[in-house]
């Protein structure tokens, strides 16, 4: 009889302790299940306006020619994480007080809300300012920042783009760079590589000897042009303001979709498409597809 009571107490004990644990194999599905697909959208009209306040359910997607559902959207209006690198290697010591001026006045026209940090990079990268929204200290660490060294640009796209990733919300990946990497571990290839699997829209600027440099200039069209970004050729020092206004400029007007990775996406690349309804000739940049994880 006694024993018979202790099977029956540790049967019990062993459904109590499958029916505690059931809830956490959930959990552990449903995170592995939300992976989503970020991508970011500039919409234009045919006149090349930025179009703002579009909402949610004005966008489609088609995600390897499937519409799919979207799971999280943040609008033009929305606050961006935004990543500032500047390159301070020895070639740029006659143009840095320009560069400088003109982060003061980038800084100043950005919305109270965003929130930046400031990298300067030779042969290694430093964060001389931390994520913040504080407009004064974000113009103490431009003007801090002094040149000397070697450039390795492509360990530091890679380093900004991976830091990037872990922020919420709409993101993005300004630099300025005046020459060729020669000093990086990483090549041109495995800086993009990370710079897509991060997925975050690059804004390039290239002065200097940088505009003689077609492998490199091809390296920064390549990496915008995959993000979602654009690439500007500075010939002219006088118009960097201009620049970095246009930039402002975009970054105001981007939304982000996003939507659950399809299941048994596997590992190739995904054409992805947007489509703005009510928008007959709107112009839309955007990344042309991505390689699931």
């Amino acid at each position: 009889m006694l024993r018979s009571s202790l099977m029956a107490i540790l049967a019990s004990l062993l459904a109590l302790g499958q029916q505690v644990a059931a809830p956490e194999d959930e959990v552990a599905s449903f995170r592995a299940d939300a992976r989503l697909v970020e991508v970011y959208a500039s919409v234009f009209d045919s006149h090349g306006n930025p179009l703002p306040n579009l909402t949610r359910d004005r966008f489609q997607v088609l995600d390897d020619g499937q519409p799919q559902e979207i799971a999280s959207f943040e609008g033009s209006e929305d606050k961006v994480s935004c990543a500032l690198m500047l390159d301070v290697t020895g070639s740029m010591e006659a143009f840095l007080p320009v560069l400088k001026n003109a982060v003061v006045r980038f800084v100043d026209e950005l919305r109270d809300e965003e929130e930046v940090a400031m990298y300067t990079f030779t042969t290694s990268l430093r964060m001389v300012q931390p994520y913040t929204s504080d407009k004064k200290l974000l113009k103490q660490a431009a003007l801090r920042t002094r040149a000397g060294g070697g450039t390795a640009l492509f360990d530091a796209v890679s380093n900004v783009t991976r830091d990037l990733e872990s922020r919420q919300g709409k993101k993005a990946l300004i630099i300025f760079t005046d020459g060729a990497d020669n000093a990086s571990t990483l090549s041109a290839s495995g800086a993009s590589r990370q710079a897509r699997l991060a997925g975050v829209p690059i804004y390039a600027i290239a002065e200097g000897d940088a505009l003689h440099d077609r492998a490199l200039l091809k390296t920064l069209e390549d990496l915008a042009t995959e993000s979602g970004g654009l690439v500007f050729r500075l010939d002219k020092a006088d118009k960097i303001g201009e620049v970095f206004s246009s930039i402002v400029r975009n970054l105001n007007h981007t939304y982000l979709v996003a939507w659950k990775l399809p299941e048994n996406a596997g590992q190739s690349w995904r054409p992805i498409k947007l489509v703005v309804s009510g928008e007959r000739d709107a112009h839309i940049r955007v990344r042309q597809g991505y390689f699931p994880r």
